[in-house]
């Protein structure tokens, strides 16, 4: 059989240009998944209310990292200012029974529980947040209808701040550390608790307050009023108040958050089973994002692109790209889940 040369060689040439540039093409596609995944390191701390542990997740590649025990019923979670420690309290724990962790201290980094913090007689904690600067623990206590201030590095109890409340469900702070805000679900009110002057206050809001969230300059409060489906925003560091309320574009709001690179406010309705994107300034309806199930916290990743909203009834986790506003994933988070966090360590 005869072959043309050149013909040969041309084919030849052309089929190694091919497949250079397909391995190019691989080699492009595999930098560019590294890079993205490098830009939104980070994961997913999850708690487990009925398995009493919280989970590390992946959220990029869908997989468990690690899993901590906890307390019973784990309620709350916070994290150290750099992300490193999770903090957990247990609504379960009973300093008269056998129970032995009030908050568990997680180090992500190692993936390893660090400490584990008895706050004294101080039962059933809810909501947690952490101090600026990570010195100091705020969470939730009841019957004591009150905020238990603890030491984050030790645990020990530094001071009950009472709320006039007798169910106090979220509690953030302001971010010199002076002053402590609660929400009051049954009283339709919040508590300001001015660490100072040791002098509390109560703000009438709407009905059942939950969610709150200060805003990046920490001069504006939100507060979600799941009983009739308005936000409160509150004003004034001296003589606070509430000046305005509005509507949350949703049914039942429950909680609050600030995207952390524009100026917008994310709302998750349980009732509608939705999330309304707020404008953080005009407080006009941007959009709103379907869900299913009973959307609770959200938190967003470390670049800002995407958002995470629990799931308690659905027992997932939906992430949803922000600039689409489209929900592009949902991921099984266990049974039970009652918290979500996100950090920028434990997935290296």
């Amino acid at each position: 059989m005869h072959i043309n040369r050149k013909a040969f060689i041309g084919v030849a040439a052309g089929v190694a240009y091919v497949l250079a540039g397909a391995q190019a093409l691989n080699a492009q596609g595999t930098s560019v998944a590294a890079e993205l995944r490098s830009q939104e390191s980070g994961a997913l701390v999850v708690l487990s209310g009925t398995g009493a542990e919280a989970v590390l997740i992946d959220p990029i590649h869908n997989r468990v990292l690690a899993r901590f025990p906890t307390g019973p019923n784990p309620r709350g979670v916070a994290l150290s200012p750099d992300g490193r420690f999770a903090y957990v309290t247990s609504y379960s724990w009973d300093p008269a029974g056998t129970s032995s962790a009030g908050v568990t201290v997680l180090d992500l980094e190692s993936r390893q529980v660090h400490a584990v913090f008895q706050p004294g007689d101080y039962r059933n904690l809810g909501g947690i947040t952490v101090g600026t600067r990570g010195q100091r623990l705020w969470m939730t206590t009841e019957p004591e209808g009150g905020v238990v201030e603890l030491d984050a590095h030790t645990g020990e109890v530094k001071m009950l701040w009472k709320t006039g409340s007798a169910i106090s469900e979220n509690v953030t702070v302001s971010h010199d550390g002076r002053r402590v805000y609660v929400s009051n679900t049954e009283s339709n009110a919040i508590t300001i608790i001015d660490r100072i002057t040791v002098v509390p206050s109560r703000i009438a809001t709407g009905q059942g307050p939950t969610g709150l969230a200060l805003t990046a300059d920490g001069r504006d409060l939100w507060v979600a009023n799941s009983g009739d489906n308005t936000i409160s925003l509150i004003k004034g560091r001296r003589r606070p108040k509430e000046v305005d309320r509005f509507p949350s574009g949703g049914i039942e709001p429950v909680r609050v958050s600030f995207h952390p690179g524009n100026n917008q406010a994310w709302v998750s309705n349980r009732g509608s089973r939705t999330v309304t994107v707020l404008d953080a300034t005009s407080h006009e309806v941007l959009g709103e994002i379907a869900l299913g199930g009973e959307p609770r916290s959200i938190r967003f990743s470390s670049d800002g692109h995407h958002a995470y909203v629990l799931s308690p009834v659905s027992q997932q986790v939906f992430v949803i790209d922000v600039a689409t506003r489209r929900m592009i994933e949902a991921i099984e988070a266990g049974s039970g889940p009652s918290g979500l966090a996100w950090s920028r360590h434990g997935n290296p």
